[in-house]
Parts: C-alpha cells; sequence; structure tokens
C-alpha cells in the first residue's frame, strides 16, 4: 500500500495501523511494536518461558528456528501461543479494519490463553511432575485424568 499514491484520507487511514490508530501498518508494528500488541504479548508470554527471546519479530523467528523440532512440552506450548497470538493479533486488526468490534488487550490476551489451555487439554500426558507444573501453571483441574503412558 505504500507504493500507492496516498493522495486521500481514505488512502491514509488504511496505512495507519488499525488497533493504535498512530503508526504505520507493517508486520514489525503489527505483532511487536504496536502499543496494543505489546501489550497482548506481555500478558501472555507470562505462561511460558521462552528464554532470552524479545518482542521482535527477528527475535522470536530466531527462537522459533532453534526450537522448531523440539517435542518438549514447553517448547510445543511456546509454539502453540505464539501460533495463537499472531491469529488473534491479526484477527483483531481485521475485526477493526472490516467491522466495528474491537476487543482491548485483556480480552484478547485471555481469549488467546484459554484457546491455548483448551488444546493442552487435548493432549495425552503422563502423570510426570513436570508435566503437573505445566498443567498448574495453566490453571488445568489435578482432577484431569491423565494417560498413565
Amino acid at each position: 500500500m505504500a507504493v500507492w499514491e496516498a493522495g486521500s484520507a481514505t488512502n491514509l487511514r488504511l496505512m495507519c495501523c488499525p488497533l493504535c490508530k498512530h503508526d504505520r501498518d507493517s508486520r514489525d508494528h503489527l505483532f511487536f511494536q504496536c502499543p496494543y500488541s505489546s501489550e497482548v504479548w506481555g500478558l501472555v508470554r507470562k505462561m511460558v518461558d521462552m528464554g532470552s527471546a524479545t518482542d521482535s519479530w527477528s527475535s522470536i523467528m530466531l527462537w522459533m528456528e532453534l526450537n522448531a523440532h523440539s517435542k518438549t512440552l514447553d517448547h510445543i506450548i511456546c509454539k502453540i501461543l505464539m501460533a495463537a497470538t499472531t491469529y488473534f493479533i491479526r484477527q483483531e486488526r481485521n475485526n477493526r479494519l472490516f467491522s466495528q468490534l474491537q476487543r482491548n488487550a485483556c480480552a484478547l490476551s485471555k481469549m488467546i490463553i484459554d484457546t491455548v489451555r483448551l488444546r493442552i487439554m487435548g493432549f495425552k500426558l503422563g502423570g510426570e511432575p513436570k508435566h503437573r507444573k505445566t498443567l498448574d501453571t495453566w490453571l488445568i483441574s489435578k482432577n484431569m485424568e491423565l494417560d498413565p503412558g
């Protein structure tokens, strides 16, 4: 859109981030630099440990490359959380562009965490203590039946 001539107010509005209405709409801004997205990431990242990954596209992609083939429960959950977060931030962007629907950062973060929690509840986990810690973090009941093997 940046190469189009921005002579009208409509074009300028479409080039502006629909979440914060300040900066130019771009991948880096949408997912990490926008104050709205940054708040969402801050709220959902509390649920996982991504080590030294920072809130930038290149840092997150580097983490993904290094952990892409990892089968540990924590890394699988991190990847699901990142996918859900980018999906819902993009959905919020589109809602604001094409409809009147708007959610605040806390509501969107809760939706993301609930979605990931439901996905984790579908896992067949053994009764290992390290899995119990993960289930506690995600507020999944201790009464949930765990697969013995």
